[in-house]
């Protein structure tokens, strides 16, 4: 990072940065916050939950982001600690007292920007924690992460699992996963493939990838921009194989994803609850509205 970037950061107060960032954000975000603002002066707010009204108060003062809510200000001035490794020529920071690697390209700013995003998802008060206190992969679970991005998730769970399938199509990801999951490589399989309903050159269902037994433990993560509801068409034969299954399951990619994975999960006989809050997401053809994150589901 710039030095004097930096040096601002840690001297200016939090307030002057928010503001600057706000006057200087891309159109896009001006563009998409003036969307949800014109979209809820329509509405009566007083009928929305709490939650929505102080989103939609935090974007009239801040810049658009998918979380518009108070608590994610303490990271706009976090600067994690950044690492080089002359080895593998790629920064890295600790994550859950562990190397999470970052692609060759990426510049330290935008390693802290990522990470800064990473710990912002998974904060305890967000919409997109994949795990809480009652909902954790156990050890001996076999493990498939779909949608696996930098690797936060599948490194936080990482010794818990027995087997550890990543599913990651992007070649350059995949060779920096292989960095960051190197000291576990006898138990990590990598999948180049899209996770979804059917096998081919290019994709993977969940039933072709693993062999259900009824005396093992899973769980899926899925976080795959809309093809949950494929991917989840495609493990028939692992639900009816066994009962020990935990699922976490993206519902906001789509504005009717969370009623019709619901219905899906329901059919195949699960448990779930929804994670308390809300997104902002949409595509700018679609309605600007807060939309539910994930859904924590468990057959056992």
């Amino acid at each position: 990072m710039n030095f004097f970037l930096k040096i601002w950061q840690i001297i200016a107060p939090g307030r002057l940065i928010v503001f600057f960032r706000f006057i200087l954000a891309p159109q896009s975000y001006k563009v998409r916050s003036k969307a949800v603002l014109d979209f809820y002066k329509k509405l009566d707010l007083q009928k929305e939950p709490a939650i929505i009204q102080e989103g939609i108060k935090f974007l009239k003062y801040h810049k658009y982001t998918p979380l518009p809510f108070k608590w994610t200000l303490k990271y706009e001035k976090y600067l994690p600690e950044v690492f080089y490794s002359e080895i593998n020529q790629r920064f890295y920071v600790k994550f859950d007292n562990k190397n999470l690697y970052y692609p060759k390209h990426f510049t330290k700013t935008q390693v802290i920007w990522a990470t800064r995003s990473i710990l912002k998802e998974q904060d305890q008060q967000s919409p997109h924690l994949y795990l809480t206190e009652q909902f954790q992969v156990e050890q001996g679970s076999i493990v498939v992460d779909a949608g696996v991005a930098e690797g936060n998730f599948a490194l936080s769970v990482v010794e818990n699992a027995k087997k550890l399938y990543l599913i990651e199509c992007d070649p350059e990801w995949v060779a920096t996963l292989k960095v960051t999951f190197e000291p576990w490589k006898d138990k990590v399989i990598f999948v180049e493939k899209f996770l979804s309903d059917k096998s081919d050159e290019t994709s993977i269902s969940i039933d072709d990838l693993l062999e259900a037994d009824a005396h093992e433990k899973y769980f899926i993560k899925m976080d795959i921009e809309g093809y949950e509801k494929k991917a989840l068409a495609g493990m028939k034969k692992l639900i009816a194989g066994s009962d020990q299954i935990k699922m976490d399951i993206c519902t906001y990619h789509y504005p009717d994803d969370l009623t019709q994975i619901e219905s899906i999960i329901k059919k195949y006989g699960f448990n779930w609850n929804v994670s308390t809050g809300y997104l902002l997401f949409f595509q700018l053809n679609e309605e600007p509205r807060f939309r539910k994150a994930l859904i924590r589901a468990q057959k056992s």
